[in-house]
Parts: C-alpha cells; sequence; structure tokens
C-alpha cells in the first residue's frame, strides 16, 4: 500500500507576515512609479507612504531597481498568463492573433500602473547601465514566448516572422494606450476600448500579410 505523502505545512506566522510586507511594498511602489516616475521616484517615497522604515525596505529588496525588476517580471507574467488563456481558447488559429491583442487591450485598462511602468522601463533599458540589460532579458523572455503563442496564426506556408508579430502586437498595444492614457487618464481610455481594439486589429492585419509576402491573410479573423 502506498503511504500517502506528508501534506505541507502552512505557511508560518513569519513567512506570512513577510509576504504581506513584500506585498504591500510592491504594490505601493506601482503606484509611486505611476505617479512621480522611476527615474524620480525614491525609496523614501515608497516607504513613507507603505508606512515602514528604510530598513525594512532593504531586507526585502537590494534597490529602487530591484523592485523595479520584481514588478515587470509580476506584470508581464500576469499579462503573458491572460494572453496564454485568451489564445488556448479561441475557436481557431485565425482568431489566435485577435484574442491575444484583445487581452492584452483588457489587461493594461484594467491595470493601467502597469502600462506606465512598463513604458518607462522601455526608455531606461535604452541607457548603457548594469540594469538595463536584466530589463531586457525579462522583455525578451516575454516576447519569445508570446512569439509562440502567435505562431499557429501565420499558417504553415507562412514565411513571416513570429518573433516581429509579437514584438509588433507589444509595442502597438502598449505604445497606444500609454499616449491616451497619457493625455485622457485611465478612465477616459475605457470608454474607447472597442477603437482601440480596431485599429490595432487593422494594424496588425497590415503588418501580418507583409510579413507573409504575397500570401492571401484576408483569412485571418481580426474582428
Amino acid at each position: 500500500m502506498n503511504t500517502p505523502g506528508k501534506a505541507e505545512a502552512p505557511p508560518s506566522r513569519v513567512e506570512r507576515r513577510k509576504a504581506r510586507t513584500t506585498r504591500r511594498l510592491l504594490e505601493v511602489a506601482l503606484r509611486v512609479f505611476s505617479e512621480k516616475g522611476i527615474y524620480w521616484a525614491k525609496v523614501e517615497d515608497i516607504t513613507e507612504l507603505s508606512d515602514l522604515g528604510k530598513g525594512t525596505f532593504y531586507k526585502y529588496f537590494d534597490s529602487k531597481e530591484t523592485i523595479i525588476r520584481v514588478l515587470l517580471e509580476e506584470g508581464l507574467g500576469e499579462l503573458l498568463t491572460k494572453t496564454e488563456k485568451a489564445v488556448r481558447n479561441a475557436s481557431s488559429d485565425s482568431k489566435i492573433l485577435s484574442a491575444a491583442i484583445t487581452a492584452r487591450v483588457d489587461f493594461f485598462l484594467d491595470y493601467p500602473d502597469y502600462l506606465l511602468l512598463f513604458h518607462q522601463v522601455r526608455g531606461m533599458m535604452q541607457l548603457d547601465v548594469d540594469v538595463a540589460k536584466e530589463f531586457r532579458d525579462v522583455y525578451d523572455a516575454h516576447l519569445r514566448r508570446l512569439a509562440q503563442l502567435v505562431r499557429p496564426a501565420m499558417g504553415a506556408g507562412g514565411t513571416g516572422n513570429a518573433r516581429d508579430v509579437a514584438t509588433a502586437i507589444a509595442a502597438y498595444t502598449s505604445g497606444l494606450l500609454t499616449y491616451y492614457v497619457l493625455f485622457e487618464g485611465s478612465d477616459g481610455i475605457k470608454r474607447r476600448r472597442n477603437y482601440f481594439l480596431l485599429v490595432l486589429h487593422q494594424s496588425l492585419r497590415a503588418l501580418v500579410k507583409s510579413a507573409n509576402g504575397s500570401r492571401d491573410f484576408s483569412r485571418i479573423n481580426l474582428h
């Protein structure tokens, strides 16, 4: 008779407290970076709003750049999870791009602070600093997985590069929405969801058709 494995012990009080503190710092940091920007926000801004000491912050994160990287990993991870779910639920390969675009638009409409964080991190990635490589590695992993998800939409005979399409989906979606958030606010853009989807679908349709050369891409459903 097989003996059942020992049940995993529940987290201790100390572990639960650490988890709450970590989550509190991450949530406040995301808010601070959205309001003040990653370049100008200070660790003191995060700890003051969290009602925690600087010493506590440095017990959990080595630096401001470290907490930015963790937020980037979490945000892109959640975005990818929602994109994967949408792609799995697509009724056919021809509707994968539509599903991916819609999932990403809805994510950013629900979490505009992540939209602004990603926008700022992409700017930092262009700088000649050590942390820029870490950020690029996180983004690169995200784009590689997104390329795998959209590859079936290119078709068996397609000659296009799925990585190029994945990069375009990421850039078009976040770029368009970022500008509207900056000028209209996060509440204003929610009322224009259908407009964003239409514009993005049309743009990606043209891109994928071009990427696949002369192949007829009219059957790909982006609506």
